[in-house]
Order: structure tokens, then C-alpha cells, then sequence
């Protein structure tokens, strides 16, 4: 059954499976795929055998990549990256094992947490107030974009995506129903790079938030036709890297320091917590795949609100006695 005759390159093997693949995920994840696949894994892997591979040689690879996986020298690839990598090396190896190409061994694995300090930059009042301000003296469709994912938390594929179509002027609602980038996809004879639009990252993310009718005023001096896509006021898109670029320019305008335009979206879940908004409703809003992800991610107690904890509690133990 797993004779040596038959042993299978596993550059060949992993190849074969991400081909399968294809009819099954969408392109943005193929495009993922092939890249972790031609990047990272055939030219450290792909010339084992896949009966010589191992739990062992896995997790070396594995933890190898934390430390120095980047092509150009410059260290470890992220956490993230590394995840993505794991699934696609124990998907590939699954089907090895249920086809009875190679004999079964454990696949779960260990890697490093990534401890790099990633702090969120939220924008101060001062910088909001800014460039509110600055959209609503030059309104044009490119700048209301800004004001829609500072005040809905839009994810910038999200916003280039936008059609008037996707606002309910009756009912005061946006629907999020899909997003657009731009993809790298990997094979062996050659590099596609495409826009696609596609439905939004996860389930979650597709999802409708009310506008605030004064809000809704300003959208109504901009709009045209219902196919036109609400930034451009055209038939024809924005890409996101083309949008930032843009970004970039109105803060230099506005002189506020540079910062990434998903700032914008962390703002606006910041505001929605410091407000006294439920976990659950921000992460609606968001679109987040669970509440634990919202919570992670901008839910961080000041010492003040930790001290008025203990005090409460002091204070309710101090009754009781």
C-alpha cells in the first residue's frame, strides 16, 4: 500500500490538492492558497517525499518560519501567516492519509504566539473633528467615504464596493453585501494580479447599519444612479490601494500624521465602547465572525475603570459585614 515505488514529490502532491481546491473556496482564498503554497511551503517542503514527511520535519518547518520566514532576510512571518500555512499543509496531508498515500500521523501542531506590540492608533477628537470638518467643506463622493467608515466602521473593500443601491433612503440602511481587492494568485508558469468583487470576508460581515438621518442628508446631495458605486458617483470602481492613496493626501491636506486608513474602522468601534454600547451591537456593526473578536481587540479597561471596580466591590463587602 505505501510502497516506495509509488512515492509522490510533495511539491506535486500539494499542487494537485490546491487545483482540486479551486472549485471549491473562493478566489480570494485560492489566491491566498497559491501564495502561502509557491511562497513558502514547496521551497522548504517540496522536495520531500510524501511518505518521508513527519510530524516532526512539520513543526521544524513550522517554527522555523516564526523566526525567519521571510524571503528577504528580515525575520519570522506573522502568527496569522503561520495559521494559514497550517491549514492548508494539514488539508493537503489529510487527503494523503484518507487516498492511503502515506501512513497516518498526528497533525496538530505548535508555533510561538507573536508578541509584537500591533497598537491600534485611534484617532483623537481633535483629528475626527478635522476631518469631519474637512469633508463637509469639500463634499465630493471621494471624501464622504471617509465620513462613512469613520461614523459605520466600513472595512476599506467594503467601502470601494458600495453601491447607492446598497442604501435604503426609505428605511435608513446600509447593506454590506461585498467587497473588493485586489489579488495575487500563484501558479507554475506564471503571476495573475486581478480586482475582483466578491461577498465579504465571513458570514458576519454581511449585514445592514442604520444611518443617522442628518448623515443621510449628505448622501442624498452626492447620489446618482442606483449601479453607480457611491465614491466615484460612477459605473465605474475605486480599488482600495487607489482609495488610500487618496487617504493619504487628504491627511497631508488636513495636516494630521499619516495613519493606516483601518484606523478609521478602529475609531469607530472605540467611540461605539466608550459610549456605553453593548459587546454584541458594536460587533454586529462590525461584522466581526464573534463577540470575543470585538472584545480582543478594543475592549481594554483603563486603570481608573478597574479602580471604580474594586472600589464597588469593596464597598459591597464593606455593606455586608
Amino acid at each position: 500500500m505505501f510502497a516506495k515505488k509509488n512515492k509522490i514529490l510533495y511539491s506535486d502532491w500539494i499542487y494537485e490538492w490546491l487545483i482540486d481546491k479551486k472549485e471549491y473556496i473562493k478566489e480570494s482564498t485560492y489566491a491566498n492558497y497559491s501564495n502561502n503554497i509557491f511562497n513558502h511551503i514547496i521551497p522548504k517542503l517540496g522536495n520531500i517525499y510524501i511518505q518521508d514527511l513527519n510530524h516532526k520535519t512539520i513543526q521544524d518547518f513550522l517554527l522555523n518560519l516564526f523566526k525567519n520566514g521571510r524571503k528577504d532576510g528580515s525575520g519570522g512571518l506573522s502568527e496569522k501567516t503561520i495559521k494559514d500555512i497550517t491549514i492548508i499543509i494539514k488539508g493537503s496531508l489529510r487527503k494523503a492519509i484518507n487516498e492511503e498515500k502515506i501512513r497516518h500521523f498526528e497533525l496538530t501542531f505548535n508555533y510561538p504566539k507573536d508578541n509584537k506590540d500591533s497598537k491600534i492608533y485611534i484617532l483623537s477628537k481633535h483629528e475626527q473633528n478635522k476631518l469631519t470638518n474637512y469633508v463637509l467643506e469639500n463634499l465630493t463622493n471621494r471624501n464622504i467615504g471617509l465620513l462613512i467608515s469613520l461614523y459605520s466602521g466600513l472595512r476599506i473593500g467594503e467601502l470601494c464596493a458600495l453601491q447607492w443601491n446598497d442604501i435604503d433612503f426609505k428605511k435608513n440602511i446600509l447593506s454590506v453585501n461585498k467587497t473588493i481587492q485586489r489579488v495575487y494568485i500563484k501558479d507554475k508558469d506564471n503571476n495573475v494580479s486581478k480586482v475582483i468583487i466578491t461577498t465579504p470576508k465571513t458570514k458576519n460581515a454581511n449585514r445592514e447599519i442604520p444611518i443617522n438621518k442628518e448623515f443621510l442628508e449628505l448622501l442624498k446631495k452626492l447620489k446618482t444612479k442606483g449601479d453607480d458605486y457611491i465614491i466615484t458617483g460612477s459605473s465605474k470602481y475605486l480599488e482600495p490601494r487607489t482609495y488610500r492613496k487618496y487617504f493619504n493626501k487628504v491627511l497631508k491636506q488636513v495636516k494630521i500624521k499619516q495613519f493606516n486608513f483601518h484606523s478609521l474602522r478602529h475609531t469607530f468601534a472605540t467611540n461605539c465602547i466608550s459610549l456605553g454600547v453593548d459587546y454584541k451591537t458594536v460587533s454586529e456593526l462590525l461584522g466581526h465572525a464573534n463577540v470575543n473578536i470585538t472584545l480582543n481587540l478594543y475592549v481594554h479597561p483603563r486603570l481608573s475603570q478597574k479602580k471604580k471596580c474594586i472600589d464597588m466591590i469593596c464597598k459591597v463587602f464593606q455593606e455586608s459585614i
